[in-house]
């Protein structure tokens, strides 16, 4: 059952793509709908700054509908295609990088926990948020990757250059890492 759901998604991403390559508007507010969300808070999971993650985010809505007529199906999936394009995003800001006011620095962490409902859970988020941000650069995009924007190992392994099994234990050991930190602290 799970195949086929991904398979059904598979094809809907296809059609998509192509429909974007075609200057379909309703195919971009599709993806906009679906993928903005995701790379927002991808985005703010790493920077911890509301509107540098939004505005990362507005970028790659740009970036995509620029370069559509460069996608090939045949080097990747569409989803998979737009993470790149994200993470290029993410690194091109990293190296143009200006400073943030430190008062601003925890207004990411607090917009992500204060998803959450109940107190007790919103603490913990708070918790592993803080946990994650002592980890390297590579681990911290990981950890938002997959756990933040709930990004397939699929994926993952397009953008990241790295089989799924390598990322699957990267992933588990980083789980220990992250609990270690929290324990410690």
């Amino acid at each position: 059952m799970k195949n086929d759901t991904m398979n059904q998604a598979s094809e809907q991403f296809k059609t998509m793509a192509a429909r974007l390559k075609r200057g379909d508007i309703g195919a971009g507010e599709e993806a906009f709908t679906y993928f903005s969300p995701l790379l927002y808070r991808f985005f703010l999971a790493r920077l911890t700054h509301r509107t540098i993650a939004e505005d990362l985010t507005q970028d790659v809505f740009f970036k995509i509908i620029a370069k559509i007529d460069t996608f090939d199906e045949e080097k990747g999936n569409f989803p998979g295609w737009i993470w790149q394009i994200a993470r290029n995003t993410l690194i091109d800001h990293y190296r143009d990088k200006k400073e943030i006011a430190f008062a601003d620095a925890g207004e990411g962490i607090e917009e992500i926990a204060s998803a959450v409902d109940d107190v007790d859970q919103r603490m913990r988020v708070q918790n592993i948020m803080l946990a994650v941000h002592q980890l390297s650069e590579e681990e911290q995009e990981l950890f938002s990757l997959r756990y933040v924007s709930d990004v397939s190992y699929k994926d993952m392994s397009g953008m990241l250059g790295r089989s799924e099994s390598a990322l699957r234990v990267a992933v588990h050991r980083l789980n220990i890492k992250v609990k270690d930190i929290i324990i410690e602290s």
